[in-house]
């Protein structure tokens, strides 16, 4: 988990309107997305295995804590209620699969590759990249 550790910009995506779409969000939700420039902060919270991670989408702010493998209750940053858990898969990637309350279920996985982490985000047969850098500390 250590090296998803850190705060993440977000500097480009593919796709992300669709993908959107596919996860049922209004339009002018996904116009108001699209101006948006999130960050995302990873961090252990403590040494028992709690994790969690922050999504400041400069309109709102939505922080998930969980342990890996169990399922967790949240709101995100469009308001959705949904069933999340996260693993580290085969590939040592950080994988967040969510489910909303009329079953979709969307499947993020991020890969870290120095200072850059990237996005697959997969929902409905639509795909969608985005890609992060790390700030300075």
């Amino acid at each position: 988990m250590e090296k998803f550790f850190g705060t993440w910009k977000l500097v480009e995506s593919t796709n992300f309107d669709q993908y959107l779409q596919g996860l049922g969000i209004a339009y002018p939700l996904r116009k108001l997305a699209a101006l948006t420039s999130p960050t995302v902060t990873i961090k252990e919270e403590d040494s028992a295995g709690l994790y969690s991670v922050t999504t400041d989408a400069q309109i709102r702010s939505v922080t998930t804590t969980f342990h890996l493998g169990e399922m967790v209750e949240e709101r995100t940053v469009d308001m959705r209620a949904v069933s999340s858990t996260f693993n580290i898969d085969k590939d040592n990637c950080l994988v967040l699969t969510s489910t909303d309350r009329y079953g979709v279920t969307s499947v993020d996985t991020r890969s870290v590759m120095g200072n850059i982490m990237e996005v697959l985000m997969e929902v409905k047969g639509v795909t969608a990249t985005a890609n992060f850098h790390r700030k300075e500390q």
